[in-house]
């Protein structure tokens, strides 16, 4: 009884040890947008330690760690390649996989499905919580168009441009859009030679925005209203929550599960 209550005390440790670096880099990145290799150059020997102690004691299989440390790859390397995740969004996830594959207790809400790995229900779990922060964008504008404010005015998007937009996109004054807290969701180009408001589709995470900013700038004119800018949120915050929350489960596959029973 003592070491199976030693074994459980050494996963939860594991986990909240994971938390809580989680936890510091988020606060870390809110203020700086950016977290320093000092935390994972800290963190990542420490939770190794932890893992592979573990896994010499019996409390996890090798092929555990394997398949979560794998899944973490595939994953990160898909997203930050196609522009999604930045450079601390890969070492966060794959640092979730190495020193936190698995905890005593995850509940879940399928028993007739195999359990996921757990840096899979992690994963699955930041994307849904994700989807808060375009809701809040969401009603933020409905707000502001009940007030009276057009945000779409002197630039020309089509329907289907504006309905997305309404859901990622912020009219600012152009003072406060420096590419930390705001992405440009617009850009400037020469048509006919006049300038023109455009819709910017898409920025990768490590893109160079200076171009952009000093384009918009050089044209202050163009936006006495405003600029249209997505507010940004580091995806560090949602792997945190979907950690915190792990214990509970897959949030996608409880999700199904209650509404295929209503």
């Amino acid at each position: 009884m003592v070491l199976m209550n030693m074994s459980m005390l050494l996963l939860w440790l594991s986990f909240v040890f994971t938390l809580s670096v989680l936890a510091y880099a988020c606060v870390y990145d809110l203020k700086e947008r950016q977290v320093s290799n000092k935390v994972w150059l800290l963190a990542y020997p420490t939770g190794i330690i932890l893992t592979l102690t573990q896994v010499m004691l019996g409390l996890i299989d090798g092929s555990v760690v394997l398949i979560s440390v794998l899944t973490a790859v595939f994953l990160g390397f898909v997203l930050f390649r196609s522009g999604y995740y930045g450079g601390a969004d890969l070492k966060a996830l794959l640092f979730i996989a190495l020193t936190t594959p698995t905890i005593p207790l995850t509940l879940n809400p399928a028993p007739n499905l195999p359990p996921l790995p757990l840096i899979l229900t992690i994963f699955c779990n930041s994307i849904l919580l994700s989807l808060i922060w375009p809701l809040s964008i969401f009603a933020l504008n409905l707000k502001d168009t009940l007030k009276g404010k057009h945000m779409f005015e002197e630039i020309q998007l089509t329907i289907p441009q504006k309905i997305g937009l309404f859901f990622t996109a912020r009219q600012i004054p152009l003072e406060k859009l420096d590419g930390l807290r705001y992405f440009p969701a617009e850009q400037i180009e020469i048509q006919k030679r006049q300038p023109t408001r455009k819709l910017l589709r898409f920025v990768k995470a490590e893109t160079n925005l200076t171009k952009y900013l000093k384009d918009l700038n050089t044209h202050k004119h163009l936006h006495k209203k405003g600029v249209l800018a997505s507010p940004t949120i580091p995806t560090i915050v949602f792997f945190t929550i979907a950690l915190a929350v792990a214990p509970v489960g897959n949030l996608f596959l409880w999700t199904v599960t209650i509404l295929g029973a209503i």
